[in-house]
């Protein structure tokens, strides 16, 4: 059998059954079966959020018999997802050629698409009330006539391509100015952004040569991004309980909250693993956040869709687009979907522990840096860290590649 990355598709001298071809969307989507409320940024509704407060211990939440269940639950399916993608995808050729040439060709207008939904976004942005405009997201605010001029300057200058790069370092400045009146830690949220500029610099600056790492960047932000969101369910589910209580307290549909809360947190964590590590399960479930976040809007509001929309085109992007980084990873070595789940396995654990790290070092208690918590939270992240270390290899190129030359890779299996 051959893998071939420039047609975009697998070639393979066997055939099943067409039907079969759903079996990955399907299963993608079970994960996705559990109740996960409406995708709503927490900080943005919640009126009990505060990030100076200390989370609750990593070990009083992966202790628990309901996350404990909702964790082998997760593995199971995602087990499932990644088994499918190996076994049953490569033998549908035609499915695959039906998508490959315009795949490639969403991929050459990304950047297209993504400038044009910057500049948009910013313009959104600036007509707002000017008295306490939002500065990038909704809970970021400020008074003056500078954040609108930025703002105007970024929704201009993205449009050309030449000038770019000055928008990105205007997208940079909102950023910094956000860390310095939040916090870097508030702002962690909000990687994406950071994975947006990078893409908009790389595409403009270097052009074809950067496609892959450009991308790689922006997904994995993209994937920081939800799964950090969805630690906060578990380390600090009381900000979720607030806007359930109020807000969105018809979604629960009667269920118990702390069940709702971490079985959200888990569907949103595996969701994100798969935009990242997954091959047309990427794209599917890059679809099913980008359908949460749109449904949030009418229950929310307009708030939710501005602060969203930025998110919502990256999701689009890749919905449409194919994960170079799930073929790669595929392509490099067999067992790739056993090496995934382990990925995941650890990733739980390790992102509770990196974002309790993270905290302590933000909010050191008492002046004391290295504490008992922090300790374990570093000890939690180090498995994680030889693992993404590990596998660093297969995600970004020893040597540089161009566009083409990175999608003319084949590796022979069987």
């Amino acid at each position: 059998m051959t893998i071939d990355l420039n047609r975009g598709h697998l070639r393979s001298r066997s055939w099943t059954p067409r039907w079969r071809s759903a079996l990955p969307l399907t299963a993608t989507g079970l994960i996705a079966a559990c109740p996960t409320g409406a995708q709503a940024h927490v900080k943005w509704f919640s009126n009990v959020v505060n990030c100076a407060n200390t989370p609750l211990p990593p070990w009083s939440v992966i202790g628990t018999p309901l996350f404990i269940a909702l964790l082998v639950g997760a593995v199971l399916a995602l087990l499932g997802v990644f088994t499918i993608e190996r076994r049953v995808l490569p033998r549908f050729e035609t499915l695959h050629q039906m998508h490959a040439d315009w795949k490639q060709r969403f991929n050459r207008s990304a950047a297209w698409l993504l400038r044009i939904g910057v500049c948009v976004y910013f313009l959104s942005l600036f007509t707002q009330d000017s008295a306490a405009r939002m500065v990038l997201t909704p809970e970021l605010k400020a008074a003056g006539a500078w954040v609108g001029i930025v703002q105007l300057l970024i929704a201009t200058l993205v449009l050309w391509k030449r000038t770019v790069p000055l928008a990105v370092l205007g997208m940079l400045s909102l950023y910094a100015y956000g860390v310095w009146a939040a916090g870097w830690f508030h702002m962690l949220d909000y990687v994406y952004f950071l994975g947006a500029a990078a893409f908009l610099w790389l595409d403009a600056t270097r052009g074809a040569s950067q496609h892959y790492v450009a991308f790689t960047l922006l997904r994995v932000s993209a994937g920081f991004s939800f799964m950090w969101v969805s630690i906060e369910k578990w380390l600090y589910p009381q900000w979720t309980y607030d806007i359930l209580d109020h807000e969105l307290s018809m979604v629960t549909m009667g269920l118990d909250k702390a069940f709702f809360v971490s079985s959200a947190g888990m569907v949103e964590f595996c969701l994100a693993l798969l935009l990242v590590l997954g091959r047309l399960s990427s794209q599917v479930a890059s679809l099913i956040l980008l359908l949460l976040l749109v449904a949030a809007v009418p229950l929310v509001g307009l708030i939710d869709a501005i602060g969203h929309a930025p998110l919502m085109i990256v999701l689009f992007i890749f919905s449409a687009s194919q994960n170079r980084i799930g073929y790669r990873t595929e392509a490099a070595r067999k067992g790739a979907d056993l090496g995934h789940v382990l990925t995941f396995a650890l990733a739980v654990p390790g992102f509770m522990g990196l974002y309790v790290l993270t905290h302590a070092l933000a909010y050191p208690a008492a002046g004391e840096l290295w504490t008992g918590r922090t300790l374990l939270g570093l000890a939690m992240t180090l498995p994680l860290l030889w693992r993404l270390v590990r596998t660093s290899p297969q995600l970004f190129p020893v040597r540089r590649r161009s566009w083409h030359d990175l999608g003319g890779m084949t590796a022979q299996a069987g």
